[in-house]
């Protein structure tokens, strides 16, 4: 029974190890398991014997009684059936002795079965520790493949931002092209009407020197008649009298009329490629407020239905406008975030909102590339402004509330509300993030775009003054200039702000911070009315606060947990500061 008991706690035990290692341990649990059935038959033959030994050992023994009791051991028969006893019991000691034999062979087989197992045990361990680190290299991998797959989808993206701007180039090569066959046309004629001007020049000198060889005939005429009649020579020179010489009517024409004087003009023409001139001073206007460091969140409102791309305040300071992906604008109260107004009509998100000078009126850019104007004290829509074939993701109103719009068409447009049409498109040769006047009438305007450059514009003439390459090294999101300053502030997805001087083009100050990444293409970022502070958002939800002129990181402000596309700060001043992320959220920054 000892010996079934360990057999089975060693069945047992290889069939849990089988159950574990199957896929490496198949032929020696196969082979184990027909060891333990033969063992098994064994062991179950061995019974058997053992019991037919007993019973022969028992009728071997009546039978000696019997014998002893007949007194007969002599018989034939019974030595006979004595022998056959005997003849069976050595059988059966010789097929037991065969079967322990077995059975040692078959406990010496199991030993090295053991001893095997043992062994891929510890060749199991050694691969499960591969396999950890298999899975552990697995693992990153799959994180380099996933980052492999955003970018290569980024890279798609720019392919198709790309193929987007060859579609533009192409259609201003077209129409160039059209204007320089309209502009060869043009030469062609004012050659031909050169030729004829010549011709007709030509043709008047040639009249004129005849008309002077005719007078210089006359008046040696008349000399050498003064001097045969005894006349001084300088009377030759008079004019003939009535009396004296040929008549007053036979003098030419040419000799009675005077020279006419030649004029000129000029025009001046203005460089545009010079320094910047200082900006009208209405728009530099210093402001009578002081800005102070935000400490905490006072509000948090959450205003759209989807994600908020965009966010503006009055030029009062009274109220708050966001856009989002949602097609809708939301207006709401400065201070206490009740909500004022709704303003709907975009067939897409709404990238972009701004304000006019006096307050009445709010714009909102879209990706259904067109620019809407709503009123806002009726809230209805007053024009709609289609003529880009990009999203358009950005506008300001100048002061005679006329309207600059950068889209990703590679243009910018200028559009008289007045006559609601475009009056003028300007190529940018890349798309277009975001733009800034540089005057009240955007006269000078600058722009920022996805090929990391800064663009100067003349707008009047649709010529570029200067354009600012290798300033960052990622796309340019956000454009604001800088109060009572010859400077603008950029921002770039290379998470860097830079202040450029617009007199020498040069950057004078760069804002950056361990842990400010900007999270989105169209991310804006804001001075303090007083120019004393930088604010941006991060990707992870943090407002960062600089000091403008010595680049300090002043504090970080946490209440947002996604991407941060807006900040502003308020015109009153003060701490008042606004931000909005992805989340839908709006936070109202203050003391």
């Amino acid at each position: 029974m000892q010996t079934t008991h360990w057999h089975a706690d060693i069945v047992g035990q290889l069939a849990v190890l089988g159950d574990r290692y199957s896929p490496s341990l198949a032929e020696v649990f196969a082979s184990h398991n027909e060891l333990a059935r033969q063992s098994k038959r064994i062991t179950q033959r061995n019974l058997e014997l053992e019991r037919q030994l007993a019973i022969l050992r028992m009728e071997h023994a009546d039978l000696i009684r019997s014998s002893t009791a007949a007194g007969d051991f002599s018989s034939p028969n019974v030595q006979k059936r004595i022998q056959e006893l005997e003849q069976q019991l050595s059988e059966i000691k010789d097929e037991r002795a065969e079967l322990y034999k077995t059975q040692g062979q078959n406990a010496q087989r199991l030993l090295e079965l053991m001893d095997i197992t043992k062994k891929q045990e510890e060749s199991m361990k050694v691969l499960n520790e591969e396999n950890k680190r298999i899975i552990a290299a697995n693992s990153s991998l799959t994180t380099k493949a996933n980052d492999l797959q955003d970018n290569l989808r980024e890279k798609d993206n720019v392919i198709q931002i790309l193929r987007d701007e060859l579609q533009a180039y192409q259609l201003e090569l077209s129409q160039r092209e059209e204007q320089l066959k309209t502009a060869q046309e043009t030469v062609k004629k004012l050659e031909v009407d050169n030729k004829e001007l010549v011709e007709r020049l030509v043709s008047q000198k040639e009249d004129t020197a005849k008309k002077m060889n005719e007078a210089n005939e006359y008046i040696e005429n008349a000399l050498k008649t003064r001097k045969s009649v005894g006349s001084p020579v300088s009377d030759a020179l008079q004019p003939p009298g009535p009396t004296v010489g040929p008549s007053q009517s036979s003098v030419p024409g040419n000799i009675r009329a005077t020279a006419t004087a030649a004029g000129f003009f000029s025009s001046m023409l203005r460089r545009v490629s010079g320094d910047v001139p200082q900006t009208d001073a209405r728009y530099r206007e210093v402001p009578l407020v002081q800005s102070l460091l935000p400490i905490s969140a006072v509000k948090v409102v959450s205003a759209h239905e989807s994600e908020i791309n965009c966010m503006q305040v009055t030029p009062d300071g009274s109220m708050i406008a966001s856009g989002g992906g949602d097609k809708k604008i939301m207006l709401m109260d400065a201070k206490t975030g009740v909500q004022r107004g709704q303003f709907t009509g975009s067939l897409a998100g709404v990238m972009c909102v701004a304000f006019n000078n006096t307050g009445d009126l709010i714009l909102g850019t879209s990706n259904d590339n067109s620019t809407k104007i709503w009123s806002i004290a009726t809230g209805r829509p007053k024009h709609t402004l289609t003529g880009h074939i990009g999203k358009v993701y950005s506008a300001k109103f100048t002061e005679s509330n006329k309207i600059f719009s950068g889209s990703y068409d590679r243009t910018i447009k200028h559009w008289d509300l007045a006559k609601g049409y475009c009056i003028k498109t300007i190529f940018t040769l890349s798309s277009c993030n975001d733009l800034a006047l540089l005057d009240p009438e955007g006269n000078l305007l600058a722009s920022g775009h996805i090929d990391n450059n800064l663009r100067i514009w003349d707008t009047r003439s649709g010529n570029l003054v200067r354009e600012l390459a290798g300033i960052h090294g990622g796309q340019i999101t956000s454009v604001e200039v800088v109060p009572n300053s010859n400077h603008v502030l950029t921002t770039s997805r290379d998470n860097m702000l830079r202040l450029i001087d617009l007199r020498t083009y040069e950057t004078v100050q760069a804002y950056a911070s361990e842990g400010f990444k900007v999270g989105l293409n169209w991310a804006r970022s804001c001075i303090s009315p007083d120019g004393a502070y930088i604010a941006s958002g991060s990707i992870d939800g943090a407002v960062f606060i600089w000091n403008f002129n010595t680049t300090k990181l002043e504090t970080t402000l946490k209440a947002h947990t996604s991407a941060i596309c807006s900040t502003v700060w308020n015109p009153r001043g003060g701490a008042a500061l606004y931000s909005a992320d992805k989340d839908k959220n709006i936070v109202f920054w203050g003391i």
